[in-house]
């Protein structure tokens, strides 16, 4: 198993930082379409977390963690016009070795963090690592703001989420529909899409 993330503990939580338990039927949704007798390659685009890592072993016989939103903010890569914003630019900032392959993305709540140039130029990237049938697992809000910086999400069982935001301050959310996003996937199709209650919506992409 491979994890590019050193720290595998739970960062302390700010004393802003707010958590709630929600049940999550994408996620659920997810576990069972995967089979119990292989494993599977997980790329995991959001922080490293010890529950997570854990949860996921029982699944997974290589596992990657990204970290994606601050590799890109480091990198620079937000806030660029549209027409610099392509593969070759996702492609100088993270660090994926070539030949790697992935049967299972988990990009939680980042799409919520890109404009749909941005979105595009990732999925385009990422296409080269996701086999055929690979899965996708995204999430996106349906409010009109989101917290400043992406939720960390932590694996309690097969369908049920903590989330711990760590900010008070909100940003404008752009509430992607299901067909903007399937446009912006291309290649993949929608297996399952779910709207909970907290005003989140997820999704279970497939790799065609």
């Amino acid at each position: 198993m491979f994890i590019r993330n050193q720290s595998y503990t739970s960062p302390a939580q700010h004393p802003e930082s707010r958590a709630e338990t929600f049940r999550s039927l994408g996620l659920k949704a997810l576990f069972e379409l995967l089979v119990t007798e292989r494993k599977y390659s997980i790329l995991d685009l959001g922080l490293a977390s010890a529950e997570n890592i854990e949860f996921l072993s029982h699944y997974s016989s290589k596992l990657r963690v990204e970290n994606l939103f601050e590799t890109l903010m480091r990198g620079k890569f937000f806030g660029l016009e549209d027409e610099l914003v392509d593969e070759a630019l996702v492609s100088r900032i993270l660090a994926i070795p070539q030949g790697a392959r992935f049967d299972v993305v988990l990009s939680w709540d980042l799409v919520n963090y890109f404009k749909p140039a941005e979105f595009k130029a990732l999925i385009q990237y990422l296409e080269a690592f996701c086999a055929k049938g690979a899965l996708f697992f995204a999430m996106c809000s349906i409010g009109k703001e989101i917290p400043a910086t992406p939720t960390r999400f932590k694996i309690i069982d097969g369908e049920t989420l903590l989330y711990t935001t760590e900010s008070a301050e909100v940003r404008p959310c752009p509430r992607f529909a299901p067909r903007d996003l399937s446009l912006l996937m291309s290649g993949y199709r929608i297996q399952n899409s779910y709207i909970l209650r907290n005003g989140m919506q997820e999704y279970v992409f497939v790799h065609d």
